[in-house]
């Protein structure tokens, strides 16, 4: 009876232990949140071409968020998205930026971030809303609220200097959506491809909107698999899978090389491949249309860390024909080196990219020599020749100005003013974007 009683006794005293030290972890994990966050303004304006008009568009806004610390390697995290034009925005849609504020060009907010992520040793399993930023699938900062997923994410860093990435993507928000920036979609609802099909599906109407995947296959996700290894040199692979849509090869490597004590070579080479499959691959068949192509590139650069000066030059090509519908930069990734202006499908084309040729030189100035730091500005000269059986008449010379000004540890601006020049008056314009930003 004795013995009994101490076993009691032993048990409680263990039960009470046990809840002493998890309510001691809970406290320390709540003692360690952190609130983190932006703000951001911004202004963006487009001098085109008639008939298109004019667009000056201000905007506000950023994100906040909170952050636990771990419990028993368990973290918790929520941020809330926003902006607004506090009553600037003009009343003329068609006058206001396509990308600033939702589809239909209105302010918006969400919960972009809601996830819970458990840690142990070097792996990491993270489910619900998240950034993401691999080449293809990229949270993708652009103005003001970027692309936000749902997903279940693994990641591990056993290997040194290699991170491993297995993730399901079920749903995106932003503004690579085809179907809303607001909301959270399935993956295959917002592919964005460059196909307008008719209404009885049997041709291109270039009038009509680019097709909602969806009604075709129904809503799935995208797989994703990836491995990045980087010490001085980097080489990263990366396989995307929507069932019934798509699938996306993409792969790049980085080679670096100290020339002296202050010249640094680095050369680049990148590769693509987009193949439709399934439904949506049949789908295109019966139109006599493909969905599959590739995008080759390579880039080399020479720092001069004593001048503060560094020299590029990079091409890029896509493959396909005027029968290719293209997806580019539907999940919110743009790896190219070349950055291309967003193309229209016109003339009843499957698309306006496939067959294109890209080349930049470009030059960056750092500031640090000077003795004025976190500066730079960079002059970049690019060429776009597009395949004339494509989209004839329309290739685009850009001559582009970016500023950078790490004016604090939280604060930084920006500033891009791009000049294009093309006899497509849909690509000839004058562009300014300047925001300011603090991150906290």
């Amino acid at each position: 009876m004795h013995h009994s009683f101490d076993m009691k006794k032993q048990l409680l005293i263990a039960f009470l232990a046990t809840q002493i030290l998890q309510a001691d972890e809970l406290s320390t994990a709540l003692k360690n949140s952190s609130i983190f966050g932006y703000a951001k303004a911004m202004y963006v304006a487009d001098d085109r071409k008639p008939p298109k008009l004019d667009q000056n568009t201000p905007g506000f806004g950023g994100k906040i968020g909170v952050e636990t610390g771990s419990f028993f390697g368990v973290k918790t995290k929520a941020a809330w998205y926003m902006t607004t034009d506090f009553g600037m925005r003009d009343k003329n849609p068609k006058k206001v930026d396509a990308y600033m504020f939702d589809l239909d060009k209105t302010p918006y907010s969400i919960i972009g971030e809601a996830n819970i992520a458990y840690s142990k040793a070097k792996t990491t399993f993270t489910f619900g809303r998240q950034e993401i930023d691999t080449p293809i699938i990229s949270t993708y900062d652009y103005r003001i609220i970027p692309n936000l997923f749902e997903a279940y994410t693994l990641t591990n860093n056993d290997v040194d200097d290699t991170t491993i990435t297995l993730s399901y993507v079920t749903r995106m928000s932003g503004l690579d959506g085809l179907v809303t920036f607001s909301k959270f979609r399935s993956m295959s609802q917002q592919t964005y491809t460059s196909l307008m099909p008719s209404s009885d599906n049997k041709s291109i109407d270039t009038n009509n909107d680019p097709i909602d995947i969806s009604k075709l296959v129904g809503d799935n996700g995208v797989y994703m698999a990836g491995v990045v290894y980087e010490k001085n040199q980097k080489i990263q692979l990366y396989n995307y899978y929507c069932p019934d849509v798509l699938n996306t090869f993409y792969t790049d490597a980085t080679y670096r090389q100290n020339i002296n004590a202050n010249l640094r070579l680095t050369l680049e080479a990148q590769f693509y491949s987009v193949k439709d499959v399934g439904r949506f691959g049949d789908f295109l068949k019966t139109m006599g249309l493909n969905g599959s192509y590739e995008l080759y590139g390579t880039k080399g650069s020479l720092t001069d860390k004593t001048l503060g000066v560094s020299a590029s030059l990079a091409y890029n090509k896509f493959t396909g024909n005027d029968k290719t519908v293209t997806a580019f930069g539907n999940w919110g990734g743009y790896p190219e080196f070349v950055a291309m202006p967003y193309m229209f499908a016109q003339d009843n084309k499957a698309s306006a990219i496939a067959g294109s040729q890209m080349g930049k030189v470009a030059l960056t100035l750092d500031s640090t020599p000077l003795g004025i730091k976190n500066q730079t500005l960079t002059i970049g000269y690019s060429m776009f020749d597009l395949d004339k059986t494509v989209l004839d008449n329309s290739n685009i010379v850009m001559l582009n100005f970016l500023y950078k000004n790490k004016i604090t540890k939280s604060a930084s601006a920006r500033l891009l003013y791009e000049m294009r020049n093309s006899k497509n008056y849909r690509y000839d314009n004058d562009t300014l974007s300047v925001s300011l930003r603090y991150d906290f």
